[in-house]
């Protein structure tokens, strides 16, 4: 087994750069197509994909949002809105919400803290660097936090501001670890640059190795208890690994995994949101790295196979019991523990299809749709198709190399089924008009869109409930079986209120607006 299936090119002159790579710079990526599974891996490896695009857009998505919902989960940090005021109101969200992820994760809530250099217009003429130094020292002298997230908007990047610079100064004199973090809207249309733009100020700009003195006592050869404290230390890193998680995998995901490695005998550090400083240290500290999601992991993994020779597992996503086993089997092969692991899948599918069975004949033959991230959608159709659904459609926010394992699958085992690429929901409205799909599985902040249409809809994934693993198996089902039972709500919708698209719009080809 390869520990990195992803076939690329290992380049840490990506990390040597102050601002960090887009995803289109570094892997063959799209978010623009129509076809089948065949299709759209045969344009991406013929290189079609790079130029497919679109005559109109309805709307499209800024990274930003994305790199701050990470931050917002650090302990003990502040956030620095390097640009005009309104760029941070989306804080006022995600404060709440990484508090209640903390509650769940057995951390202390507290307030999140932010500020913004308030750029106004003599600042876009006469730059905005000053008032940045000055807003990273008051927020080190007033809240005294371990680490300062400089985030850099827009209108700097726009203007000039040398903001790696001013973090390089203003870090002698402050006692915070300052982290930039580079996330103008404009450089991509691929919001998953933004798991990159935060990872990249990481690994740039704190310590990934324990510090002596701090996190352990340093013992000379010659000193009692020496080679006793080494091969502890051997030992336990040796049975260690790491687990990454993301905004969208919620503690009950963190909780069902880290059951599975520990049923493995294996140790479980979980980064790298609703981490400290002091958890960031012991990263290097293991022997596996296991990504539950290459979307949002594969830059800082492969940073870390580079720096630190650290070898990840990168296996799809474990959602459904034949990924669930494929991804324990890639983590136990790392170890010799593939027996063991056979026996503990064997044990779980059991009990979790057992427990399944009083849902399936609710779910025989629903012909649903499902929307969203690349590499979520193509496993959980194939998990649909297992429990007796028909799929319909398949709908990936973008395609990169990294998911083309996964969609090879889909492509054998749906070979019929129509895959789109699109984040754009006049095309979904479009789809569900035409397709009259049972069921709409989609991202959160699309259900209100499809139930205006009289459909039901279910989230993708939800942050409360477990989603990967046999837990968010049973979880999922009970979802399903729930949204066809009850379906008012979407119908009386449909009946008052209606989207802004013309009857005209419904009548044309979904992907009418595809060009090249």
């Amino acid at each position: 087994m390869s520990l990195s299936p992803r076939s690329r090119r290992s380049n840490m002159s990506y990390y040597e750069q102050n601002i960090p790579p887009t995803r289109e710079q570094r892997l063959t990526i799209g978010d623009s197509f129509s076809g089948c599974g065949k299709e759209l891996l045969d344009c991406a490896q013929s290189g079609c994909m790079l130029q497919k695009n679109r005559k109109f857009w309805q709307a499209g998505a800024c990274q930003m949002q994305l790199s701050l919902m990470m931050a917002a989960t650090v302990e003990n940090s502040v956030i620095i809105m390097h640009g005009p005021v309104g760029c941070g109101s989306t804080l006022h969200s995600l404060g709440p919400a990484a508090n209640k992820g903390k509650a769940k994760r057995g951390k202390k809530p507290q307030a999140l803290v932010w500020l913004t250099t308030n750029l106004q217009e003599s600042d876009v003429i006469g730059g905005g660097e000053k008032k940045l130094r000055e807003t990273v020292e008051y927020a080190d002298k007033t809240f005294r936090p371990e680490i300062i997230f400089v985030v850099s908007t827009c209108t700097p990047s726009i203007i000039g501001d040398d903001v790696e610079e001013v973090v390089r100064q203003t870090q002698k004199g402050v006692a915070a670890h300052l982290v930039s973090i580079h996330c103008p809207g404009f450089r991509t249309r691929v919001v998953a640059t933004a798991y990159d733009s935060f990872y990249h100020g990481l690994l740039k700009h704190l310590p990934l190795e324990p510090l002596p003195g701090e996190d352990f006592i340093s013992l000379k050869e010659n000193e009692p208890g020496y080679e006793l404290a080494i091969q502890n230390f051997a030992y336990r890193k040796n049975r260690t690994v790491n687990l990454f998680n993301a905004t969208s995998i919620g503690p009950a995901d963190e909780e069902e995994l880290v059951r599975l490695l520990k049923a493995l005998n294996l140790n479980v550090q979980v980064y790298t949101e609703y981490s400290s400083l002091a958890e960031y240290r012991k990263m290097s500290q293991a022997a596996l790295n296991i990504s539950m999601c290459n979307v949002h992991d594969d830059y800082l993994l492969a940073y870390l196979k580079d720096k630190y020779g650290l070898p990840y597992v990168i296996q799809g996503m474990p959602i459904g019991t034949k990924a669930v086993r494929k991804w324990l089997l890639a983590v136990a092969e790392h170890f010799g523990l593939e027996e063991k692991a056979n026996r503990l899948a064997d044990q779980e599918e059991k009990q979790v299809n057992e427990a399944l069975q009083p849902f399936l004949p609710a779910l025989k033959g629903q012909r649903v749709l499902i929307s969203g991230g690349v590499v979520r959608v193509a496993e959980e159709a194939k998990v649909l198709k297992d429990l007796g659904l028909e799929v319909i459609g398949v709908r990936a926010y973008h395609y990169d190399n990294g998911a083309e394992p996964v969609y090879g699958s889909l492509a054998d085992e749906l070979p019929e089924v129509h895959v789109s690429v699109s984040n754009q929901l006049f095309e979904l409205a479009n789809q569900i008009a035409r397709y009259q799909p049972d069921l709409v599985i989609a991202h959160s902040g699309t259900q209100g869109w499809v139930a205006k249409m009289g459909v039901p809809a279910i989230q993708l994934f939800d942050v409360d409930r477990a989603y990967f693993g046999y837990r968010g198996l049973f979880s999922l089902v009970k979802r399903i079986a729930f949204a066809f039972e009850n379906t008012s709500l979407p119908r009386r919708l449909a009946q008052h209120v209606s989207l802004p698209y013309k009857k005209e719009w419904y009548e044309k080809d979904p992907f009418s607006y595809l060009k090249g």
